[in-house]
């Protein structure tokens, strides 16, 4: 979720300044990405997943949810991580405004970056939809090292991650992975310190 920047940011999402950047360079590579794909190669949307929300998709995306939630959950007690209160109670401090908007920033610049736009130009250039899937999975948990360090703990966005490639390509319904995206960020992103807050 967080993205480091020499000279502009730290790795912290308790940071408002470092919230600030990475929303708005994460906008900007969604852009271009976005200029690449639809006016250099002239591909339509639907080409990479931007299509309605079915019920049969919001469905998935729930039943995505919870295998995230349960493998999420299995690998953070296999390498024993355990949360870390103080930085919870640091992202209660940030106002709920900019929590939302790197929730959002997330959901909808990720899954594009990762699942939309990585999985089909991988395919397109190395002809094997599960490499482009493996390849685009790697770098989606390698670009949470500014979160979590190189250690352990990356198998937390890792199994996420994997969920959220494999609803991806069975559903081919990218709005599908941002709501599930959302869900799991709004929950422990905005949900959980604000309620460490109240109490």
């Amino acid at each position: 979720m967080s993205l480091y920047i020499p000279g502009l940011s730290t790795h912290k999402v308790t940071n408002v300044h470092d919230i600030v950047v990475n929303v708005w360079v994460k906008w900007l590579v969604t852009v271009v990405l976005g200029v690449i794909a639809f006016r250099i190669q002239r591909r339509a949307p639907v080409e990479f997943g931007l299509r309605g929300l079915g019920w049969r998709d919001g469905l998935a995306a729930l039943g995505g949810l919870v295998v995230a939630f349960l493998a999420s959950g299995i690998a953070s007690h296999m390498v024993a991580l355990t949360s870390n209160a103080t930085d919870l109670q640091k992202l209660a401090a940030v106002p709920v405004g900019w929590r939302v908007a790197l929730v959002l920033t997330a959901a909808i610049c990720e899954e594009f970056m990762y699942r939309g736009f990585g999985i089909e130009e991988l395919t397109f250039l190395i002809g094997s939809r599960w490499m482009a899937a493996v390849l685009s999975l790697v770098l989606f948990t390698v670009s949470h090292v500014s979160l979590y360090g190189l250690s352990a703990a990356l198998v937390i966005p890792g199994a996420v991650g994997a969920v959220l490639t494999g609803l991806y390509l069975w559903r081919r319904n990218l709005p599908s992975c941002i709501l599930m995206h959302a869900i799991i960020d709004g929950i422990f992103v905005v949900l959980v310190p604000s309620l460490m807050k109240a109490h």
